[in-house]
């Protein structure tokens, strides 16, 4: 008869050996990628200090991207969330925006901001995604396209988007994502320096909890006044800067985060677009572009740029945080389990051999084995298998090489690109470097095992993902509830998968006092300075057209003007500002220019002659300014309040 004792006695054993020697092998693995993400950001950061000696707007090379946006139920954000995209800097970008069978007025806000058209031509080929019922044109910008189509989820939205643009490169957007102007620009590098071999790129995503956010552009970044918000910080520094980019030096990035990455178009329709049936679409993509390349022996990068950055809302209560990491997790094994047959195989080089069984050991089983370790060890010191020096000195050595990792991902971030200006928000830093490891890290095992569970049984939903969205740290504005990713297995895509600026901007995320305003119609060159007595054919902005042209007027496409009031609060102002002369300076008469029509203060002109000789410009002008241009003094303000606040 088997000793029951004894056996239990060599399971412990064995099992804590087995923990043990796990636990030095991964950890060997995370010290390599960390130390060979050193040298991937001294060569990001001084690839990043380098600037080009020519005009991005004026250079034919840089590629075409279409930011496809899926939109559901997104009436009250979406107008606002296609503005804030249009804003960023980029020389040839297209806007796709897939409705995907909104009930509310989602469509409808569309057509009346931007004017849309329906495309007469029928969709060219087969679209693996719901079928589509329309496609429409903005006639006021002619980079806006927006697809009208049942209702499929996010990656049947996705893949709508992906099908219907003609860009040779494609950024899927999330909807609680604010990106920085000049991302794109940065983001693109590697289609740059090696156009025929870069497949994917990725950027950095940052915590946007707390940050002051204004016109759609993060102005403050401030670290997140909860504990558990502050903890993910410490998360995503260490697993950009360090994990993200170690694998990147390897050539073997297996992860682009779909809240900000691009891709090659026509690589992604090769192999069928973005699947319905997962719920982590942005790692089964990547793995699925790297398995379809190396079957198709193709030469190609997939590369993670430090630089570029976009900002996200993250969970400030362990049930919605436990909710999402529960998804992170199913979706994780299931991509795994999908692409088992890369896993050791040569075939996949260093990919299949290496990095994802490693990715695999690590994030799918690692949780698991330290959960188990967590109950088995201390089982063991009460069954006097294992010392209690044993038990504290090997609880100390994984804190302490836990609390490394994470100082390293800091120092990396204050060695860098430093986004946190304020000292106390480095200690606060690492402070939570040493936090996790006493409950929160315990607590992610335990929903890593429930995530396990979750999938064993077959549940493939998203779960409601509730926010507050942006207003906590912009000038005292309100706090907004949003909730996004919803189940989309079936039902369709998450409410809030608008875009860019989705929860943020359309709130309190436009609290500013004055700003550039574009005027999108023609402009009469008659006045000589465009925009008088109300600017665009007396109806406000955007809402005539020229009905032609005759000696002494022309027209043009628009461009900005300055104003001084409240963006929020739709009253007329008086003040100074820039205007934007959509004419030739040089045919305008000296009496135009002192005239009092055209500028009160001509003190402030100082042009004269050759000087004059432009295009355009901006001029300075003392009379009162609306966002459909100036009013003359004889015209009287309130002529023009009702056209203001329409």
């Amino acid at each position: 008869m088997i000793d029951l004792q004894a056996l239990t006695v060599s399971l412990l054993v064995g099992t804590g050996f087995v923990i043990i020697s796990y636990y030095i092998i991964i950890n060997i693995y995370y010290l390599i990628v960390h130390v060979l993400a050193l040298f991937e950001l001294r060569d990001s950061t001084n690839e990043s200090e380098w600037k080009p000696p020519f005009y991005p707007f004026g250079s034919p090379f840089y590629p075409g991207i279409a930011m496809v946006v899926p939109a559901y139920n997104e009436e009250a954000s979406i107008v606002e969330s296609v503005r804030s995209m249009l804003t960023l800097n980029y020389p040839d970008q297209e806007i796709v925006v897939v409705n995907d069978g909104s009930t509310d007025r989602t469509l409808e806000q569309l057509q009346k901001a931007f004017k849309l058209e329906a495309v007469a031509a029928p969709v060219p080929y087969d679209v693996p995604a719901k079928p589509i019922r329309g496609v429409y044109r903005s006639t006021r910008y002619e980079d806006l396209l927006v697809i009208d189509k049942e209702n499929g989820g996010k990656s049947d939205a996705l893949n709508a988007g992906v099908w219907l643009t003609e860009q040779k490169l494609f950024c899927a957007v999330d909807a609680d994502t604010v990106i920085d102007r000049n991302a794109l620009l940065q983001i693109v590098r590697p289609f740059l320096e090696d156009p025929e071999k870069a497949v994917a790129s990725g950027g950095t995503i940052r915590v946007a909890n707390d940050c002051t956010i204004s016109d759609g552009e993060v102005t403050e970044v401030t670290l997140p006044k909860t504990g558990l918000a502050g903890l993910q910080v410490m998360e995503y520094l260490r697993a950009f800067y360090s994990g993200r980019l170690g694998l990147s030096r390897l050539k073997g990035l297996v992860l682009i985060s779909g809240a900000f990455g691009i891709f090659r178009t026509d690589y992604v329709r090769a192999i069928g677009g973005y699947r319905h049936d997962t719920i982590t679409e942005d790692l089964d993509l990547v793995v699925r572009l790297h398995k379809y390349l190396c079957d198709e022996e193709i030469e190609y990068t997939v590369d993670f740029i430090a630089e570029p950055v976009a900002w996200t809302e993250v969970p400030e209560s362990f049930r919605v945080l436990g909710r999402q990491r529960r998804r992170w997790y199913r979706g994780m094994v299931e991509t795994a389990v999908t692409n088992r047959e890369m896993l050791f195989n040569r075939k996949y080089g260093r990919v299949g051999t290496v990095i994802l069984p490693f990715f695999i050991a690590a994030e799918a089983f690692g949780p698991l084995i330290e959960g188990l370790g967590y109950i088995l060890l201390p089982l063991a010191w009460y069954l006097g298998i294992l010392s209690i020096e044993f038990f504290l000195a090997f609880f100390l050595l994984t804190t302490g090489f836990g609390v490394f990792l994470s100082w390293f991902g800091i120092a990396s971030e204050v060695l860098s690109f430093n986004r946190y200006d304020d000292p106390r928000d480095i200690l606060r830093l690492l402070w939570y470097g040493i936090l996790e490891n006493f409950g929160y890290r315990q607590w992610k095992t335990v929903v890593a095992w429930q995530g396990l569970l979750e999938y064993l049984r077959g549940e493939n939903s998203w779960g409601v993902m509730e926010r507050k969205g942006f207003g906590g740290g912009v000038d005292g504005g309100p706090d907004v509830d949003v909730d996004v990713d919803t189940d989309t297995n079936s039902a369709g895509s998450a409410p809030g998968e608008a875009g860019a600026l989705a929860s943020g901007a359309a709130t309190a995320a436009r609290v500013d006092t004055s700003g550039f305003i574009w005027v999108q119609n023609p402009i009469e060159r008659e006045p000589a300075f465009g925009v008088i007595d109300g600017g665009v054919d007396g109806e406000g902005v955007g809402e005539g057209e020229n009905e032609g042209e005759e000696d002494g007027e022309s027209t043009d496409d628009g461009g900005f003007i300055w104003t001084s009031l409240p963006v929020t609060e739709r009253t007329p102002a008086d003040d100074t500002g820039f205007i934007w002369v959509s004419v030739p300076i040089a045919a305008v008469d000296e009496e135009d220019i002192q005239s009092d029509q055209v500028v009160r203060d001509d003190s402030n002109l100082e042009m004269t002659g050759d000087e004059r000789l432009d295009d355009g410009g901006f001029i300075w002008t003392s009379l009162p300014i609306t966002d459909t241009g100036l009013l003359s003094e004889e015209a009287p303000r309130e002529a023009h309040e009702d056209r203001f606040r329409d």
